[in-house]
């Protein structure tokens, strides 16, 4: 089995578990051989937990799109970033294979070969349920839980995404509603057609719609911007 590793997360968090609590509360960095060591654990764990044979590792690098669509994209992240979390990423590419993307992100490159692949020939391996919108087998290392996403799963998990929003990255979602509402909300789809304008009614507002629908929206192949795939568009709602 071939694996598609978030090398994203790897990184953040072989990094950000790279130190030493102080009797004072306070925290001491570790050597950056051992944040590099956790990596090499994660992914050797990987491999050998899902029987791959093969694997690709995605990082996100600069000039992400989705921040000229909305410069407040991920600017509630304003925490100091792990000591080593450069190297760690820098140990993905030179001792993994890991590939830097620029323009878009690590989740869109994970989505865009798992499209390629198809769904059965390969584990996306990531704790971002972000990806889930994508339809195959999915693997979450830190809650040891594997699950197989069907297509209309897929579609649920975006549009319900569409609704309440990522609060980790600062997209907010549709006013007023929150996980209850929305899952009420789509239950009276049932399916892809019927959710669109489900969320589109209670949206009530095709251009704010429409962005945040382009902010999670993953790609499945370069350049896939998200479009309103149902319905009149031509008349934007107030």
């Amino acid at each position: 089995m071939h694996l598609i590793i978030d090398g994203d997360i790897v990184a953040f968090r072989a990094s950000a578990s790279a130190y030493r609590k102080n009797p004072d509360g306070s925290k001491t960095d570790l050597a950056e051989g051992i944040a590099r060591a956790r990596v090499d654990e994660t992914m050797a764990t990987l491999m050998q937990q899902l029987h791959a044979r093969s694997h690709s590792v995605y990082l996100s690098g600069d000039k992400n799109f989705r921040h000229y669509l909305d410069p407040t994209y991920k600017a509630n992240r304003v925490a100091p970033k792990p000591k080593w979390l450069e190297d760690c990423k820098e140990h993905l590419v030179t001792q993994w294979g890991g590939d830097v993307v620029n323009g878009y992100e690590a989740d869109d490159a994970m989505c865009m070969e798992a499209t390629e692949r198809g769904a059965g020939n390969c584990i996306i391996t990531s704790i971002d349920k972000d990806l889930r919108q994508i339809e195959g087998s999915h693997f979450d290392w830190v809650k040891q839980e594997r699950v197989d996403i069907s297509s209309m799963a897929a579609a649920y998990t975006f549009y319900y995404h569409v609704l309440v929003g990522d609060a980790a990255d600062n997209i907010k979602g549709c006013p007023k509603i929150g996980p209850v509402k929305a899952t009420n909300a789509l239950k009276a789809g049932s399916g892809p057609e019927d959710w669109f304008e489900i969320v589109r009614r209670l949206y009530n507002n095709d251009k704010a719609y429409l962005l945040n629908g382009q902010l999670i929206w993953l790609w499945r192949h370069e350049g896939d911007i998200w479009r309103f795939p149902f319905g009149n568009t031509d008349e934007e709602g107030e």
